[in-house]
């Protein structure tokens, strides 16, 4: 199993699950049942850190049942622990609560267990904007990990408190927590750990007005993921390189950048990291001059945190937008719409089914389906649900009239 463990955290995922996964099938074949527990645990763990959550979430889904049939119970709760933190790393924040909560309901899971369901809940907490409660509980949690004196123990509540404070205007803290992010992953050459104070880091310098250290931060971070290349980890090398350039005035640079990391994150199912780096593409878009990709971006980014729900993030998308001026006397504003699609569009948005528009609109039901068809091409959407958030967005006049 160690050698499995080590594989994985070095980057040769293929390999290193291979081995973890034989250890825990031989395990349960031969009744070891501690041993099966172990393996289990190890997998579930060691996906949930390195962004793997898919695998992640079915091997600890497994090895909950597993521990539960035959009462392990302080692996069992681990596990739980364990599965909080996918729960809430892909967005699925009062399930999360729910699986922490229980795994300390009892106490049986012992200091470890403690340590990732209190960071679970804290980030939970940090995303609700419930700031008293994300920092009790981080805090407790950092301060049970720095008795263990062990990266994995220490490493997640620490980003948490730093991305904490940098939403809460702690700009000087939130340095201070990523450099020492970076010193404790930096004793042992890891990545998995490390990943997530790059963005932060990057923002909190940036927040300071240190572009200098920004960039500084930027390359010295940077340069550990891409020694270890682990898959999931290195999203962040682009979205923090996006918002640098978006300091250094090149919106251009920076869309091509954020659109890549929004995508990666996507992907990998990370809740957090992708909404912000949407809302981070919004800002592109409109510092480079192109207003409706802005809102087309920030549209995107809303569903996310308003699925979540996450006040601190649409805060954040509510202030990208009060700077978006579409210039109207240049195009219509419901561009790149037709005045007849649009106005199809916001009977959509009114939650309007293709018969119901038709009716409305005096028009067969084949017609209005063919123009929700166009505005989905136009858009660049694939559901009604995108075609009601874009056109939430926009503001119109007047309601448009004419055909198109």
């Amino acid at each position: 199993m160690s050698v499995g463990a080590c594989l994985v955290f070095a980057g040769r995922m293929a390999a290193g699950w291979k081995r973890l996964e034989q250890a825990a099938v031989a395990a349960r074949a031969a009744n070891e049942e501690a041993e099966a527990a172990r393996a289990y645990r190890m997998l579930g763990s060691s996906a949930s850190v390195l962004v793997e959550y898919e695998q992640g979430e079915r091997w600890l889904r497994e090895g909950i049942d597993y521990a539960e049939r035959v009462e392990l119970w302080s692996h069992r709760h681990y596990m739980t622990a364990h599965l909080a933190h996918v729960l809430w790393a892909t967005g699925r924040w009062a399930e999360a609560e729910v699986a922490a909560e229980r795994a300390l309901a009892d106490g049986r899971g012992g200091v470890t267990t403690r340590i990732t369901a209190l960071h679970a809940l804290g980030c939970v907490a940090l995303g609700r904007g419930e700031w008293d409660r994300a920092r009790e509980r981080l805090e407790e949690s950092l301060a049970l990990g720095d008795a263990m004196h062990e990266l994995q123990r220490i490493s997640p509540a620490l980003w948490g408190l730093a991305e904490l404070d940098l939403l809460t205007g702690a700009t000087a803290s939130a340095v201070a927590r990523c450099e020492r992010g970076f010193e404790e992953s930096a004793r042992v050459g890891d990545a998995a750990y490390l990943f997530p104070y790059l963005v932060t880091g990057t923002r909190a310098h940036l927040d300071a007005r240190d572009p200098s250290g920004a960039a500084a931060w930027v390359e010295r971070v940077s340069a550990g993921l891409r020694r270890r290349d682990v898959p999931g980890t290195l999203a962040a090398i682009d979205h923090a390189e996006g918002l640098l350039a978006l300091a250094n005035g090149m919106p251009g640079v920076a869309r091509a950048s954020l659109a890549t990391a929004a995508d990666a994150w996507a992907r990998r199912g990370r809740a957090w990291d992708g909404a912000a780096a949407r809302i981070d593409l919004a800002e592109a878009f409109q510092r480079g001059g192109r207003p409706r990709d802005a809102v087309r971006a920030a549209g995107e980014a809303r569903r996310v945190a308003a699925a979540l729900p996450s006040p601190p993030l649409l805060a954040r998308l509510d202030a990208v937008l009060g700077r978006v001026r579409v210039d109207r006397r240049a195009e219509a504003p419901w561009a790149p719409l037709s005045a007849r699609e649009f106005e199809i569009a916001r009977l959509v948005a009114d939650g309007g089914t293709n018969a119901a528009i038709a009716e409305d609109l005096g028009l067969s039901a084949r017609t209005v389906a063919s123009h929700v068809e166009h505005i989905l091409a136009k858009l660049g959407v694939n559901r009604r649900a995108e075609i009601a958030a874009w056109a939430a967005m926009i503001v119109a006049p007047d309601k448009p009239t004419g055909s198109g």
